[in-house]
């Protein structure tokens, strides 16, 4: 920036941002795939007593996170309500295609990463926990950390993104990310299933209500005592709040409304519902199987 530039920029009181990819083709990704009139939010506060209780035993690993949790519970409870594990598509081709509801076979859980992109610190990529509903919590842990720790050099899904975003103009990189929309196999292999999960907890955000890319999005806000009514008494419990947005398109109502408190029964009973997938030794993580084949779709 010229000292011209910056003088006039001082004096204007504001600046207008050079161009920056990874900011054009997220604002492509939300223009383009959100639909906020199909979607609708149910929100629940969740009680985490037993998911502590399992926090805190002795474990050869990484404590699980509370990310690990949800997105354990999600994916049962996909397995338990397929109805919920579908999305809308396209099949065929303009004119001759049409709106038809792609079901998924395996339970596969998107979740949002943050990356650290210099000049573009709101970015964020997406990737995928294939069969999350029979992963162990310690495996569905130690990939989420390795996501989160994940560079350009470590993550196939991520340095696939980037590059597309770095090296082709933003209109067709634009495009070739949001390929996935319009092809039920390339959605399988880039986004997974019907679900994300996602959560600003860390940075102190309570609740969170928004519309995602996908047509289920789970997201919880941050874990803190409150206080709730047990057998008449109040007392002080973790809890966190959680969301649910569902596309109205795919499942009615009701439907979503069994779907999510069956995702709460299975949080707030953490100890029965996830003791089949607790480890008593570390887990293998997907750095020890770097080649995962593509799951099938079905229309």
């Amino acid at each position: 920036m010229s000292a011209s530039q910056s003088s006039r920029d001082r004096s204007e009181g504001f600046k207008v941002e050079p161009r920056n990819k990874f900011f054009e083709v997220s604002r492509s990704i939300i223009d383009h795939e959100m639909r906020p009139g199909r979607m609708v939010t149910l929100l629940s506060q969740v009680d985490l007593t037993q998911v502590e209780q399992i926090r805190n035993q002795p474990s050869p690993s990484r404590k699980p996170s509370y990310t690990t949790f949800v997105v354990k519970a999600v994916a049962l409870a996909l397995r338990e309500h397929p109805y919920a594990n579908r999305r809308v598509c396209r099949k065929g081709f303009w004119p001759f295609g049409g709106a038809r509801l792609q079901s998924f076979r395996r339970r596969d859980i998107a979740v949002a990463i943050e990356r650290d992109v210099p000049g573009a610190e709101g970015t964020a990529s997406l990737d995928v926990l294939r069969d999350a509903d029979d992963a162990f919590l310690d495996t569905i842990n130690a990939d989420l950390f390795a996501l989160s720790k994940g560079t350009v050099a470590k993550d196939d899904h991520w340095r696939e993104s980037s590059g597309l975003i770095t090296r082709f103009p933003t209109w067709i990189s634009s495009l070739l990310i949001r390929r996935s929309l319009a092809s039920p196999k390339k959605w399988v292999k880039y986004r997974g299933g019907a679900a994300l999960v996602n959560s600003p907890s860390k940075h102190g955000v309570d609740v969170i209500q928004g519309t995602w890319s996908h047509p289920i999005g789970v997201s919880f806000g941050l874990v803190k005592d409150r206080p709730v009514v047990m057998e008449r008494e109040i007392v002080a419990r973790p809890t966190f709040n959680l969301s649910l947005n569902y596309d109205r398109s795919v499942m009615t109502g009701a439907q979503a409304a069994r779907f999510f408190n069956r995702i709460i029964e299975i949080l707030e009973r953490a100890e029965v519902e996830m003791k089949p997938y607790l480890l008593e030794e570390a887990p293998p993580t997907r750095e020890d199987f770097p080649t995962v084949n593509e799951p099938s779709t079905k229309l």
